[in-house]
């Protein structure tokens, strides 16, 4: 086990379980490698589109279980991992030694970040918590459109929001479905993953 901490998270903890890095807060486990079950659920989704996938944009990286699922199923694209902490973002590189694509790290706010970004992406993962808390932002029509933008004609979107209360999810899922006409969600307990196509 390995604690430390940054000036975004006052604690964080890094454990090794079953043969895997676990990152956790107080109060929410950020990453389960492989396992990590909302983006399995998301990637499955669109399985048969994945041999396209050439560039990742990642916003709230974890320890790259993006990485890890993407590269469980046999792919291995470029990566870029956004991530407000450079604490995480360091365990992260750590932990995905011998990865066979590129991965470049980025210590932004994700918010920022999309708001300067003009490369297309081929898919994009929207991961972003505060301890079990999506930022208000991530669901603004503002930033979805930044999000919609930064993916190529015929990319995807896999988002991953924990629903606090059932009825807050209505009027994020409609802010979704307008900036993104083509898309779909698959509850997962608390977990809403969300599944997108530009």
């Amino acid at each position: 086990m390995r604690k430390g901490a940054s000036d975004k998270n006052p604690l964080l903890e890094l454990y090794y379980y079953r043969g895997r890095m676990q990152l956790a807060t107080a109060d929410a486990l950020y990453s389960d490698g492989e396992h990590y079950r909302p983006l399995r659920i998301g990637f499955k989704q669109i399985e048969s589109y994945l041999p396209e996938v050439k560039k990742v944009l990642v916003l709230g990286t974890g320890l790259g279980s993006a990485i890890q699922v993407m590269d469980k199923l046999g792919y291995q694209p470029d990566f870029t991992m956004v991530d407000h902490d450079s604490t995480v973002l360091k365990w992260a590189l750590e932990a995905l030694p011998g990865y066979g694509g590129q991965i470049t790290p980025v210590c932004a706010d994700a918010e920022e970040y999309m708001a300067g970004n003009t490369t297309p992406y081929d898919l994009l993962v929207v991961d972003i918590f505060n301890s079990r808390i999506v930022p208000a932002f991530v669901t603004t029509r503002e930033f979805l459109a930044l999000c919609r933008n930064s993916i190529r004609p015929g990319g995807k979107m896999v988002m991953n929001y924990i629903v606090q209360r059932n009825e807050d999810w209505a009027p994020v899922d409609k802010r979704l479905r307008e900036a993104f006409p083509q898309c779909h969600c698959i509850d997962d307990g608390l977990n809403r993953v969300v599944v997108a196509t530009v």
